[in-house]
């Protein structure tokens, strides 16, 4: 028996066991690139409009969401393709590849079930391979359906093969990432944990590297966020730079399977270190309990976001070199420098915001685990009560989504500060996040009452945040109606410091998120805890 013994059938089974999960993702890629092709086509008909489209891709924002901006000069529906949509759909298929290689490595190994499966004849590094075939199937079939998608709209056939190509190899890049990170940790969410962070950092080094110079310099290089835009497609398409995913995936791989070699199964290179024998004073209680449990993913997300929000605010000169540099900048939004970086930085402060209610819905739906794994049933044997269980989350959640959002506020006016020498920028960008929290925590609040009333829905949540990225991120590019942008949880409430502060949205809005979290404690309490 080798060690891949058993790959064939273990990936048929991950195909049959996720056909619907890896359905919706592919669905929703290649359908979001199919309807916005025709969409940008329609909108901007004319020169004029396309160039001042143009424009906005040569702004600080544009470039961070955009890329080094190739094609601008002539600027057609194939690179209006490759400069707006490209990252939106690279960090949708990072997600989407480390949630599936971590769901079929380390989280199968956390559960037990690997052990099962290795008690039959299948090969120590069956589940690996099979969960990096499937995940390469599916990054594959989303690059082709695209590629087909921009070549039936009469794009360049070679253009849009290298396009489509470039993203199944960049979103199998990002799998291989997961492997590794699977490697490192005990268990699943420090992996995940791991794989995204890795992933924020290749993305800060595409975006320093994109900002020095157009065309990016050498930081750009080393992330495969700017490989796919690197061969430039649909300007002066280049195939050498897409071998650059191949020599990652191989080193990737077999960085892995070296690493999976040197562990036992169910542990992790970095060996979790053993609790005390007897449970402290501050552990008698479930709040405690929820806090000491998620100590861990608390600090670890406060740093990332904390260095991200700092990365992002020492860009801050980078916008004002071009803005001074660029008259046609100055034409269109005035003379004041302040008033640019700070319409750059308020754009920015979403993205902590995102990473916020992020971490609270993941931090509430821990709950889905444990009743799951019957760890719930267990607790509410003891004096603890259900209320008291369901609302400690609640509480820890909550205030584990103001220290995300206060690191990212803090994190990213330390850094403007420093480089623009202004302390005010501090209190301003603290303002800034404080004003968009109802926002963070609104996801929080709704994962609490699915697990409370449906939560066999909670599904449902995850649609709803995916949307109000895009059309946060998009909904402008793509002119987004009002009432499509209303729908965004991340566009209810005004962005400071370039919009004025709106008290009654804000009361209304809090007031939406305490009332979901007051209906999750009543429906935990009086649903059966097998309705799961």
């Amino acid at each position: 028996m080798s060690a891949f013994t058993g790959t064939g059938t273990l990936t048929r089974f991950i195909l049959r066991r996720d056909r619907i999960r890896l359905s919706v993702w592919t669905l929703a890629l290649a359908g979001i690139t199919a309807a916005t092709i025709p969409m940008l086509d329609e909108m901007f008909t004319t020169e004029e409009e396309r160039q001042g489209r143009a424009a906005l891709m040569d702004t600080p924002t544009g470039i961070v969401f955009g890329g080094p901006r190739y094609g601008l000069e002539d600027y057609t529906l194939g690179p209006m393709m490759a400069n707006e949509m490209t990252m939106t759909l690279l960090i949708a298929m990072a997600v989407m590849s480390i949630l599936h290689v971590i769901r079929h490595t380390r989280a199968e190994e956390e559960s037990g079930r690997a052990e099962l499966l290795r008690a039959n004849v299948m090969g120590s590094g069956a589940p690996m391979a099979a969960a990096l075939l499937t995940v390469t199937a599916v990054n594959l079939l989303i690059g082709g359906v695209i590629a087909l998608a921009l070549a039936g709209f009469d794009l360049a056939v070679a253009d849009s093969l290298a396009y489509g190509l470039g993203l199944a190899l960049a979103g199998i890049t990002f799998g291989a990432i997961a492997a590794v990170c699977a490697q490192v940790s005990e268990y699943g969410r420090g992996a995940s944990g791991l794989a995204f962070l890795a992933v924020g950092v290749l993305f800060m080094l595409r975006v320093v590297g994109d900002m020095a110079e157009p065309g990016g310099n050498l930081l750009s290089w080393l992330s495969p966020f700017a490989w796919v835009q690197q061969a430039q497609p649909f300007h002066d398409l280049r195939w050498a730079p897409l071998a650059l995913y191949g020599l990652a995936i191989v080193a990737l791989t077999a960085t892995a399977h070296v690493l999976s070699g040197r562990r036992d199964l169910g542990a992790g290179l970095v060996a979790a270190r053993p609790g005390p024998a007897e449970a402290g004073r501050l552990l008698r209680g479930v709040t405690t309990l929820q806090l000491h449990q998620q100590r861990g993913s608390i600090i670890a997300w406060t740093l990332a976001v904390l260095l991200f929000a700092v990365s992002f605010g020492t860009l801050a000169t980078e916008v004002e070199g071009m803005f001074e540099s660029n008259p046609d900048l100055q034409a269109v939004f005035g003379t004041d420098v302040d008033d640019v970086i700070g319409g750059f930085l308020s754009f920015v402060t979403s993205y902590t915001i995102m990473g916020a209610a992020a971490f609270g819905a993941l931090s509430v739906l821990r709950l889905r685990s444990e009743e799951n794994s019957g760890r719930t049933e267990l607790v509410l044997s003891t004096a603890a009560g259900r209320v008291a269980w369901i609302g400690s989350a609640l509480a820890v959640a909550a205030v584990s989504t103001l220290f995300v959002v206060l690191a990212g506020g803090l994190g990213m006016g330390l850094g403007a500060a420093a480089v623009l020498e202004d302390g005010a920028w501090v209190g301003r960008l603290l303002q800034a996040v404080l004003a968009q929290l109802p926002a963070a925590l609104v996801f929080g609040a709704l994962a609490g009452l699915l697990l409370g009333t449906a939560p066999r829905l909670t599904g449902l949540l995850w649609l709803w945040f995916g949307y109000s990225i895009l059309a946060t991120v998009m909904g402008g590019l793509l002119e987004f109606p009002d009432w499509m942008m209303g729908l965004s949880a991340f566009e209810i409430l005004p962005r400071l410091p370039v919009e004025d502060f709106e008290p009654l949205h804000y009361v209304l809005y809090s007031g939406a998120v305490l009332l979901a979290g007051a209906l999750s404690l009543v429906g935990f309490r009086n649903r059966d805890l097998a309705a799961v």
